[in-house]
């Protein structure tokens, strides 16, 4: 059983060539991997494993994406049973906004936001497209500032390792520097 579990989650560690463990909303254990998900796991999701855009998910199949997402926000509004739900039409809206705005994003990014207002807001009565593209805008300023600290630590590292090669000189060969 506990094996099980870890197949449904996506390591720090997974590598760039695998994707087996990416997921879809409508696949069973996507929302399980988006419970069990934090932020530097969504850096990695964005710079190693790549998962399809949005954007590139709506120039495949738009009808399928679209609903992919009402799916998601529809989920999204049962959590917290509010009186006045969007209807078709608003979630149809906020989804081909949500396309268009947040194009870069992937499905894990949408359903992290979800996750996040679902931890953090406190909604009574009501939830409209406004709100969710508020928690979209907020989310990806903070998604952003992750990724470009992480890009930053690995150019450091990347210099570090390539730090001592400084030392050597144009009349200096390959040979006598490898040799010190």
């Amino acid at each position: 059983m506990e094996n099980k579990l870890k197949a449904n989650h996506l390591p720090k560690t997974l590598s760039l060539n695998t994707n087996r463990n990416v997921l879809t909303p409508v696949q069973k254990g996507f929302s399980r991997q988006i419970l069990k998900l934090k932020m530097n796991d969504i850096v990695d999701i964005a710079l190693n494993t790549k998962p399809k855009t949005l954007y590139k998910q709506y120039l495949e199949n738009e009808e399928m994406t679209i609903d992919v997402l009402k799916l998601m926000l529809i989920q999204f509004q049962d959590f917290y049973n509010v009186k006045s739900k969007m209807n078709d039409n608003q979630l149809t809206e906020t989804a081909y906004i949500i396309c268009q705005e947040y194009r870069h994003f992937n499905y894990y990014d949408i359903g992290m936001t979800l996750k996040t207002a679902k931890a953090t807001e406190k909604i009574y009565d009501r939830i409209d497209g406004g709100m969710i593209l508020g928690w979209l805008s907020q989310f990806d300023v903070a998604r952003t500032e992750l990724i470009i600290q992480e890009r930053e630590k690995q150019t450091a590292q990347h210099k570090a390792e390539w730090s001592n090669l400084s030392e050597r000189s144009s009349e200096m060969t390959i040979k006598t520097f490898l040799s010190k």
